[in-house]
C-alpha cells in the first residue's frame, strides 16, 4: 500500500507481529527515463530489511510501472542487488497511476502486457509474483490474464476480487478465486473483504487459494496473524485499544528514529490509523479527533485518552 508499508511501518509490524508469512512494501515506481542508484533501492526495502537475510527472503519488493517505463533497467540492478522477490502491481486502480498507463490499466492489453512480464522474468532469476485484479472494466479477459501469466513465468498470483473500474466500492467476488485456482498451473493468493481473522479461514475454505493477502483488514488489525496462531476472533473493544496504542507507541519511535520530522509523523499516524477504530462503539468521533490533530502531541494525546 503506497504511502503505508515503508520500512518504518515493516519495522513495527516484524517487532510486534513477527507472525505474518511474507511482507510487501509499497510500490517502487519505475522511471520512464533514467534509473535509480542502487542506494535509492535499497532504500526502498529498507537498509535493515535488505540486511538481515529471514527479513529480506520475507519480504516482497513491489514494482509499479508501465509499457514505457525503464522495467529491464531496474529489473536488472534489483537482481544484482540480490533481491530475493519482485512483486509486478497490476491491481492499483488509482486515476493517477491508471492514467500514466500502469497498475490495473495494464490489464487492459494483454498482447503489450506479455511481452513486460516475459522481459522482467528473462532479466530477473528470483520468485516473481504478481497481484492484478479481475479485470479492468469487466471480466471477460480474468481467465486469459491469468493463462498469460502462466505462460510468461510469473510464480505466484495474487487476485485482488474487484475490477478497476469497482474500486473498492463493491463487495469483493471471491467466487473468482475458486475459478482461478482451476485455471491456473501456479500457487493463487486471495485478497479482498478480509478484515477479521475469521475471514481468512472462511476464504481459505470457500475458494481453495494456497495462501491470503490481507490489505486494509490489516490496518484494521495489524496484529491479526497473532490473533489467528492464537485461536482469537473478535476482541473487545477495550483490547483492540490497547493493541492499538502498543502498535502506535512503536510506530512513532520507528519514524522517529527514521528520520521522520513532525510533519511526517503526524501524516503518516494519521494515515495508518485510518481502518483502526472501525467497529469500535465511538470509533468514528475518536477516528475525527485523530484526523484532525495538527501536532504529534495533539495526535498521541487523544490516542491515550481513548478507554
Amino acid at each position: 500500500m503506497e504511502g503505508i508499508t515503508d520500512d518504518p511501518f515493516r519495522k513495527t509490524i516484524l517487532k510486534l507481529y513477527p507472525e505474518w508469512d511474507y511482507l510487501a512494501t509499497d510500490f517502487l515506481r519505475v522511471p520512464s527515463a533514467g534509473r535509480y542508484p542502487a542506494k535509492h533501492l535499497i532504500k526502498h526495502i529498507g537498509q535493515h530489511h535488505y540486511e538481515i537475510p529471514w527479513v529480506r527472503e520475507k519480504t516482497m519488493y513491489q514494482i509499479l510501472t508501465s509499457l514505457r517505463a525503464f522495467t529491464t533497467e531496474v529489473v536488472r540492478d534489483l537482481e544484482a542487488l540480490e533481491i530475493p522477490w519482485i512483486d509486478l502491481n497490476l491491481g492499483c486502480p488509482s486515476n493517477t497511476v491508471c492514467g500514466n498507463g500502469g497498475g490495473s490499466s495494464l490489464l487492459k492489453d494483454l498482447h503489450s502486457l506479455a511481452p513486460l512480464v516475459r522481459e522482467i522474468r528473462k532479466n530477473y532469476k528470483g520468485r516473481f509474483s504478481a497481484k492484478i485484479r479481475l479485470g479492468y472494466g469487466d471480466t471477460n479477459s480474468f481467465e486469459d490474464i491469468l493463462r498469460m501469466l502462466n505462460d510468461e513465468g510469473v510464480e505466484l498470483i495474487t487476485v485482488h476480487t474487484r475490477t478497476r473500474a469497482q474500486m473498492y466500492k463493491e463487495p469483493a467476488t471471491w467466487s473468482f478465486l475458486t475459478r482461478a485456482v482451476q485455471v491456473s498451473k501456479v500457487p493463487i493468493i486471495g485478497n479482498g473483504d478480509v478484515w477479521e481473522p475469521e475471514d481468512v479461514g472462511r476464504m481459505l475454505k470457500e475458494t481453495g487459494v494456497h495462501g491470503v493477502m490481507v490489505a486494509r483488514g490489516a490496518l484494521k488489525h495489524p496484529w491479526m496473524a497473532k490473533s489467528i496462531r492464537l485461536g482469537e476472533s473478535r476482541i473487545p473493544d477495550e483490547s483492540r485499544l490497547a493493541k492499538m496504542k502498543e502498535f502506535f507507541t512503536e510506530y512513532r519511535s520507528q519514524l522517529e528514529s527514521g528520520s521522520f520530522f513532525e510533519r511526517g509523523v503526524v501524516k503518516r499516524s494519521k494515515s495508518v490509523s485510518r481502518f483502526m477504530l472501525d467497529g469500535i462503539e465511538g470509533g468514528e468521533q475518536m477516528r475525527r479527533k485523530l484526523v484532525l490533530s495538527q501536532s504529534t502531541a495533539e495526535f498521541y494525546g487523544h490516542l491515550n485518552s481513548f478507554h
